[in-house]
């Protein structure tokens, strides 16, 4: 794709996702000072503290970009760089944000100089914030094939930055989209890892109510020490259906002390 091509799609992809937000009441808010007026909607109540934000139009010049790839150490791939040049906006993780005033917020926060000299360039984190997702550069100038990948965190205050090979980072890398178009569009079409978790989790909890009648916690643990059998067999469809590994199974039923 030309670089044309990669802002027509940014641009679809933004409008689209917005328009999917926009149908919830909280999910555009923010608490806004008047420094970011520019971005209240046009309908926001200047009063109160949490307003709805819009897009506006970024209107970025290619110095800042290169002052962008001086400070992160990488050259932008074409689409990452369409990503960043679109749109002004909130979106939180998994998307990061690029306000007027601050932008390219997200690709900032996610960077980490051990992940950029092995070939991996962070553009955001997972929406818990647990994970760094990066884009593979390995495969350059083939965008299409740049697969993107996170690791988590925590795992990069274990390594040596002096000793740390390129085979130990990607040991720990876990496979994520093919690529940035593919990433975005199963955030989209709700086919991201975030929302095939929250599906898988809802469908275990329906599950266990409809054909277990278990409607809590505490209930969950009497009936699996009883009757563990029944627990995995009404679950099977599900595991199935999320292709869950059985110990994905166990962590989602650990999870539920929290979210039943």
């Amino acid at each position: 794709m030309t670089y044309t091509e990669y802002r027509q799609y940014m641009k679809n992809f933004f409008e689209q996702y917005y328009h999917k937000l926009s149908q919830s009441e909280s999910a555009l808010m923010m608490p806004f000072g008047n420094r970011n007026k520019e971005m209240w909607s046009d309908d926001a109540e200047p009063e109160k503290e949490w307003k709805r934000w819009k897009m506006i139009p970024a209107d970025i010049r290619e110095e800042e970009i290169e002052a962008l790839e001086r400070k992160i150490g990488a050259k932008l791939p074409l689409s990452l760089k369409a990503f960043l040049t679109v749109y002004h906006h909130f979106f939180e993780t998994p998307i990061g944000r690029n306000s007027l005033y601050k932008p390219f917020e997200g690709i900032l926060h996610a960077w980490n100089p051990l992940l950029v000299k092995y070939g991996y360039l962070p553009f955001t984190w997972d929406s818990e914030c647990y994970f760094i997702r990066c884009i593979r550069l390995a495969e350059m100038p083939e965008e299409e094939k740049c697969g993107i990948y996170q690791i988590d965190h925590e795992i990069l205050f274990d390594f040596d930055e002096k000793t740390v090979t390129r085979e130990q980072i990607d040991e720990k890398m876990t496979f994520v989209s093919q690529n940035l178009l593919t990433y975005l569009d199963e955030i989209l079409n709700d086919r991201d890892p975030e929302s095939l978790q929250k599906a898988a989790k809802e469908a275990i909890v329906n599950a266990l109510r409809d054909k277990c009648e278990i409607t809590d916690y505490d209930c969950l643990m009497d009936r699996m020490e009883e009757d563990p059998d029944c627990i995995y067999e009404a679950l099977r469809p599900v595991q199935e259906q999320y292709s869950l590994t059985d110990d994905d199974l166990e962590e989602f039923l650990e999870m539920l002390e929290y979210d039943f």
